[in-house]
């Protein structure tokens, strides 16, 4: 990021027709920038904070636009500095003129700046102004209900308590330190063990949180695989309720993997129909088939759809290619099996479905779910969202096990404490207590210019 003590600014809202844009000033010069652009009948230089006023632009002696302008002063605004929002017509033509008058006076903000400040003093952690990203970007009631109690401090509030417990011990490691040429310190090790213990349960607990947060954040990625001609696209379709895949009877009719998402009971699905995995002398068919091997590696769940005539060598070779991972074996044209049929195939544990019956998908929608589905409480606990969470909590519980470890051998609390502080300095890391600039700059980068 460039200067963090200059007075910034950027358009807000998305560029393009519409009611109003907003453009944002923040920096110690924003509201003598208002001052000089806006001609309002009362001093907006001498206005209190939190108020809104009616004035014009001019550039010149030329009418630029009737605008409103909102006033924050700092630290009692979203960046913690002084913020002026303009709010004018939503003309795209109007907004870029706006826009230029303010950059004789300032610079244009970068992607994510103004969070970022707001991070930088002290408005927001840093799980704060993930989930603000994160709530731009929601395309789901799930994945829009976890930004929100991310934004609200669920995850902050239980990495500060994880960081109390700990720190507690530290304490006790510290005394000992302190005074164990005197034979004075009076350490309860089986206590401390057992509190090690129960932090490392809790962090492997909130560790397993993070596959569900990225879930919900990105989708659950879901291949469909199987031989030819099974039914793959045909699921596809009945997924979505659109023809988006070509449906024929000949084999080796989806040449590449075809995309869409969907939600399913506010849980975004991302689905991937593959060209069925065979032999093919057709050059461009065996292109697709290798570009959805590598879709197949990347999938949280594959498809593996079936029907009665697939040879046993068809299923061991894609089960092979999915490694056994997260497979769901799945038979289709269910509306073609007898009762005994359907009731043998559920036994092997197959989910039995059809794409042409209405609601034949019910179970296998069910069966998708059942693992990603989070409860209000989980929620209200706070949940790990993004891979960078995800690693620092795993080094911390990795330091924490090499903490108990220290405890069990005897080695001195030296070599405790110092676990203690690295799994501290990782927990750390997750609310932005410690941190980079390079690690700030990549985070923030993602953001949209304006936010």
């Amino acid at each position: 990021m460039s200067g963090f003590h200059d007075t910034i600014a950027a358009e807000t809202t998305p560029h393009g027709h519409g009611g109003i844009s907003v453009l944002r000033i923040s920096g110690r010069n924003a509201i003598e920038i208002a001052q000089k652009i806006v001609r309002t009948r009362k001093s907006i230089q001498d206005s209190p904070s939190h108020t809104v006023h009616y004035g014009h632009i001019h550039d010149g002696q030329r009418q630029i636009d009737q605008v409103l302008v909102s006033i924050f002063r700092a630290p009692n605004s979203y960046t913690g500095e002084d913020v002026v929002e303009i709010s004018c017509h939503g003309n795209p033509f109007i907004v870029s003129q706006i826009l230029a008058i303010i950059l004789r006076y300032a610079r244009q903000a970068e992607p994510g700046e103004f969070t970022q400040r707001a991070f930088l003093n002290d408005r927001i952690d840093l799980t704060g102004a993930e989930a603000v990203n994160d709530l731009i970007h929601a395309q789901t009631r799930q994945a829009q209900a976890v930004a929100l109690e991310q934004l609200e401090g669920s995850l902050h509030h239980r990495i500060e308590a994880l960081l109390s417990r700990i720190t507690q011990i530290r304490m006790q490691m510290e005394i000992e330190i302190d005074l164990s040429d005197q034979n004075l310190a009076d350490t309860d090790w089986s206590a401390m063990r057992t509190e090690c213990e129960a932090l490392v349960t809790e962090l492997g607990e909130l560790i397993r949180t993070g596959q569900e947060g990225r879930i919900l954040r990105e989708g659950l990625k879901i291949a469909l695989v199987g031989p030819p001609n099974v039914g793959k696209s045909s699921i596809f379709n009945a997924f979505l309720e659109t023809e988006r895949a070509i449906v024929t009877p000949h084999p080796g009719t989806t040449r590449d993997y075809l995309e869409e998402a969907v939600a399913i009971e506010g849980y975004l699905l991302r689905l991937y129909d593959t060209a069925g995995i065979r032999e093919t002398p057709d050059e461009i068919e065996q292109i697709g088939i290798d570009r959805s091997g590598k879709m197949i590696q990347q999938a949280d769940r594959v498809l593996f759809i079936t029907e009665l005539d697939t040879t046993e060598d068809e299923m061991e070779r894609l089960e092979t290619l999915t490694g056994r991972k997260n497979v769901l074996r799945v038979i289709n044209k269910s509306d073609l099996l007898s009762d005994q049929q359907a009731e043998a195939f559920e036994k092997d544990d197959y989910i039995v479905c059809s794409a042409t019956k209405p609601g034949g998908l019910h179970t296998l929608k069910n069966r998708l779910l059942e693992d990603i589905r989070v409860s209000q409480i989980e929620l209200h606990s706070g949940i790990l969202t993004n891979a960078r969470q995800i690693a620092a909590a795993s080094r911390a519980e990795t330091s924490l096990r090499q903490a108990l470890d220290a405890i069990g051998n005897g080695v001195g609390p030296e070599f405790v404490a110092f676990d203690l502080k690295e799994a501290s300095q990782a927990l750390e890391e997750i609310i932005g207590r410690i941190s980079s600039e390079d690690l700030l700059n990549r985070i923030f980068s993602d953001f949209c210019v304006g936010k």
